[in-house]
């Protein structure tokens, strides 16, 4: 068992300075205080004093082997490791293609998922890529989901030169396998967007949640911190319909005259709209971050994402922001939790959740100690557990 003790517990909700006996991979009790010299066995104590006790952040969208490419063959960015997240508090993240699914596969993707779960993470995985049709493993969408155990839904990209070209009634069918999976998997059966920059943005979304009664919950938009106005009022305009919409986290401010507002900032736009809970943050680690000339005809250089943009955006909340750490910390845990199926389970401290548990330092909000499906991963900033081959 495993047992922490003396800090102020975030569930997210503040819940004061208690004490957190972890056994197994799952939290046993929640208390005032907790004494370990009545627990039976041995007992492994973490001293968190002045310390704050926060759910592991779920990051869904990442891409576990990597990303890229469109540069040629020596920008295809390298496999993500098991200590990227880990070092950046993810306990749960979701993996998943984008523009390359010519030199990279959803069956590489599916190993690389087992590989995580096995290392100490939880991890699940999108079927699919930026086209449509998509690739899949088992020959369909549903098929993926019904008989594959981490693949949650699909990847589809719109609104990009990159991605496909389809009409409405494509995107309703698609939508509609992957709900009648969802219902016989007992999975929740979402289909992450990739929101591009062309003038159509989520027209197509709309069209099937009015005119083919798609519930817009199954919808996860995602890059649409964009200074886009219409974009903006689209993602908004999903969102009071039940959507999770998804921001991009960075490790810096945006510029000034650059195309994306933080995800801080969006989640605060969001907030001003009363939709705050409808706002999810990811990281994109693993993925390109292409850098194009005006028209998008050239590519001028490419960077790579990682969790680390995850705290930044935090930070951003909590200390520009002077938003409530409780507050901050939903759009990285109990709202993608929803999102994933996983409410009760992740994204949560509560009495049989998971116990994926960070200590953060209550004033610099840096992580210092990482549990995840009840094992220590970092503990005082150093790693404990690694991949495979780190």
């Amino acid at each position: 068992m495993i047992l922490i003790c003396n800090g102020t517990v975030f569930g997210p909700k503040d819940l004061g300075r208690a004490d957190v006996l972890i056994g197994g991979s799952h939290i046993l009790a929640i208390e005032k205080k907790i004494d370990p010299n009545m627990l039976p066995g041995d007992v492994r104590v973490v001293d968190a004093l002045g310390m704050a006790v926060v759910p592991g952040f779920i990051d869904g969208h990442q891409h576990f082997t990597g990303g890229g490419g469109e540069g040629g063959f020596q920008t295809r960015t390298p496999e993500m490791q098991l200590s990227m997240n880990i070092a950046n508090g993810v306990t749960t993240a979701v993996g998943l293609l984008g523009t390359d699914c010519l030199t990279r596969s959803v069956e590489n993707l599916y190993a690389k998922t087992q590989a995580f779960n096995v290392e100490g993470i939880t991890a699940f995985m999108l079927t699919g890529s930026y086209w449509l049709p998509s690739p899949t493993i088992c020959g369909s969408v549903g098929r993926d989901m019904a008989y594959l155990s981490p693949v949650i839904g699909v990847k589809l990209a719109m609104a990009d030169h990159r991605g496909p070209h389809f009409d409405e009634k494509d995107l309703a069918t698609l939508a509609s396998e992957v709900r009648t999976a969802a219902l016989i998997a007992a999975k929740p059966g979402i289909i992450t967007v990739h929101i591009g920059m062309d003038s159509d943005g989520m027209d197509k979304i709309f069209e099937v949640v009015e005119k083919y009664g798609i519930r817009a919950d199954m919808f996860i938009p995602t890059h649409v911190n964009r200074k886009n106005p219409r974009l903006r009022d689209q993602a908004l305009g999903l969102a009071a319909k039940g959507a999770v919409i998804d921001a991009t986290c960075t490790n810096i401010l945006p510029e000034k005259n650059g195309q994306s507002t933080s995800a801080a900032d969006f989640a605060c736009l969001a907030d001003e709209n009363e939709l705050f809970d409808q706002i999810s943050f990811s990281s994109d680690a693993g993925g390109s971050l292409p850098k194009w000339n005006a028209d998008r005809s050239e590519l001028l250089g490419m960077g790579i994402g990682t969790p680390q943009s995850l705290l930044f955006e935090l930070k951003q909340l909590v200390q520009v922001r002077g938003m409530a750490l409780a507050k901050a910390l939903r759009p990285m845990t109990i709202t993608p939790a929803r999102s994933y199926g996983l409410t009760g389970k992740k994204g949560e401290i509560c009495v049989g959740a998971h116990a994926d548990i960070l200590v953060l330092d209550a004033d610099t909000l840096e992580i210092r100690d990482v549990m995840a499906k009840g094992q220590i991963m970092m503990r005082k900033k150093i790693l404990e557990k690694k991949g495979y081959y780190e």
